[in-house]
């Protein structure tokens, strides 16, 4: 793992996003010769971003990518966000729950961290509901101050 954060990243398809995504999918040929009995092609990251289920757009489409931490035992939610207009619907609480049953399909994570504004009471009190705690940290960042926050990592 590397020393970098451990986060959720949206990808959009930069050139950079592609050679590393496509750098993974050759580094899993199991998965391709289960899958298609073929080894992953030349163009897998372009046809991750391009293929689409019928009935679907590019909207739809959402490619992820994970980025390590330093330290072996905890995950970081970079941002969890939705558009206001979807928010308080409980859909953030749906898809953090999503994010935490990806996470825990590692077996060396054993902790959830995110960092939240100080100022953006709302975010800390979604998350509290969702468990977390004040760890007692703050980051200082550029703008605001970051507190930290933490949950044990349940596992079914």
């Amino acid at each position: 793992m590397s020393d970098a954060p451990l986060t959720l990243r949206l990808l959009s398809g930069k050139a950079d996003e592609m050679a590393a995504l496509q750098a993974v999918l050759e580094a899993a040929p199991t998965y391709f010769h289960t899958a298609t009995g073929l080894p992953p092609g030349p163009a897998e990251a372009q046809s991750t971003f391009t293929a689409l289920p019928a009935g679907k757009i590019y909207d739809d489409k959402r490619v992820w990518g994970l980025y390590g931490y330093p330290v072996h035992d905890k995950a970081v939610i970079g941002l969890l966000l939705l558009a206001e207009a979807w928010q308080r619907r409980g859909i953030g609480r749906a898809f953090a729950l999503l994010v935490e049953q990806a996470i825990a399909v590692w077996p060396e994570i054993v902790t959830l961290r995110i960092g939240v504004v100080e100022q953006n009471v709302g975010a800390q009190a979604f998350w509290r509901k969702l468990g977390y705690v004040e760890t007692g940290e703050v980051k200082h960042a550029e703008v605001r101050d970051v507190f930290v926050m933490e949950k044990p990592l349940a596992r079914n």
